[in-house]
């Protein structure tokens, strides 16, 4: 894996695994960041989401004291399975990143790792996350960002038909026989089961 670290002074490219910001190579007009990153290395389980190949990052870093902002984007392919038809599709990944990073030393009475986002009466829609020493570590940022961005449902297309309820038939692929009276929610079905028990007798009180 390369990245390519772009300050005003010129390209740097270096081989290394996940990219760890350090302050002091942070110029005042700020740091750009290109690279490959792999799924082990966001500690992403299969469970979380399904990347095809690499995830490509650009990061774009400016600092402000010992406050540095990150923007950019993720981008690369997820295999997902559609809620309806349940076949597995690719989805093209664009995801934008926001991360605001502070030194623990200014958050003393805050434990270290991700924070709320009021600080100090600021009210903000960033991600907030806290650094110790000199080194910023985006992995975590990084893979929050993919995992908030994974669809609750998701469709391989907005018109997908999904699957026939009778009898599992790809109603993308073709329509089914089945008729309509026997594609019904399972209240019906209940209703038509309690008219076939027998009626209970009535009991008949005698009036003195």
């Amino acid at each position: 894996m390369y990245i390519d670290r772009i300050p005003a002074t010129g390209l740097a490219v270096m081989p290394m695994a996940l990219p760890v910001l350090h302050l002091i190579e942070i110029p005042q007009e700020g740091l750009s960041l290109s690279c490959d990153v792999q799924v082990d290395e966001l500690a992403l389980d299969p469970e979380d989401v399904r990347i095809s190949g690499g995830l490509a990052m650009s990061l774009n870093a400016i600092k402000a004291g010992t406050t540095v902002h990150v923007t950019g984007t993720l981008s690369g392919t997820a295999r997902r399975q559609c809620v309806r038809c349940l076949k597995e599709y690719d989805d093209a990944l664009w995801i934008p990143v926001v991360g605001e990073y502070y030194s623990d030393t200014d958050l003393k009475s805050k434990p270290a790792g991700r924070e709320s986002s009021e600080r100090a009466g600021e009210d903000t829609d960033d991600d907030v996350y806290v650094y110790t020493g000199e080194e910023i570590e985006l992995g975590e940022m990084l893979r929050e960002h993919v995992i908030l961005s994974t669809p609750m449902q998701p469709l391989c297309h907005d018109d997908c038909r999904g699957l026939c309820p009778v009898c599992g038939q790809d109603l993308n692929v073709r329509r089914c026989d089945c008729r309509e009276e026997q594609i019904q929610s399972p209240f019906v079905v209940l209703k038509k089961l309690r008219e076939t028990l027998p009626t209970p007798s009535k009991r008949t009180t005698k009036t003195k």
